[in-house]
């Protein structure tokens, strides 16, 4: 190579600087080689484990609960995006309803109808107060129900509530407290929706 190199002399400088190489070729000459090339055989088959992985028991369970878990909350999001489904959310957060309160209410008279084993009348109106308080829950229900089925007929075109277990998922959110509420309050109380 000796014939492409100029013939005027360099500087002391230049050759400190030519000696040592480039950080790529640096890079280049430090890397080793630890195993031949794979054949195109074993290449194809590296690849296709990479696509399609060979699992353990463990493993695939586990990918499995993953793809199960998506699917079903791909179809939740799906079955709660429905026009009707958003509207019940929405009236029955936008309104105060005494079935809130189910929880903590039932939790107070069952811990007073157990405490108060040696006083029966005690017991007894406490078991009473859990009726009563279920009976208000139902017509507050069938009170919301049919607002409800009102404003849907308004507003939704074909709306037909049959087989569609909107009574059901409104008691289930009606009795739930809003904090806990899912898919969360997007209307606030008094609102309009």
């Amino acid at each position: 190579m000796a014939l492409l190199r100029s013939r005027k002399t360099t500087a002391p400088a230049d050759e400190a600087t030519a000696a040592q190489p480039e950080p790529s070729e640096r890079a280049r000459d430090t890397r080793r080689k630890n195993a031949p090339t794979p054949s195109r055989k074993q290449a194809e088959t590296a690849r296709m484990e990479r696509l399609h992985p060979t699992l353990t028991k463990k493993e695939q369970r586990a990918r499995d609960r993953e793809a199960t878990y998506r699917r079903r909350e791909e179809a939740y999001r799906a079955v709660n995006a429905r026009p009707e489904r958003v509207l019940l959310r929405n009236n029955v957060d936008a309104h105060w309803s005494i079935c809130e309160f189910a929880w903590p209410v039932v939790l107070i008279l069952i811990a007073t109808m157990l405490a108060m084993q040696w006083l029966p009348w005690l017991q007894l109106v406490s078991s009473a107060g859990i009726w009563v308080y279920f009976l208000a829950c139902a017509v507050d229900v069938l009170i919301r129900w049919r607002s409800y089925r009102k404003e849907a007929l308004a507003r939704i075109p074909r709306f037909n509530p049959k087989g569609q277990y909107l009574l059901k998922e409104m008691m289930s959110r009606m009795i739930t407290m809003r904090r806990f509420r899912n898919p969360g309050c997007v209307v606030a109380r008094g609102e309009d929706y």
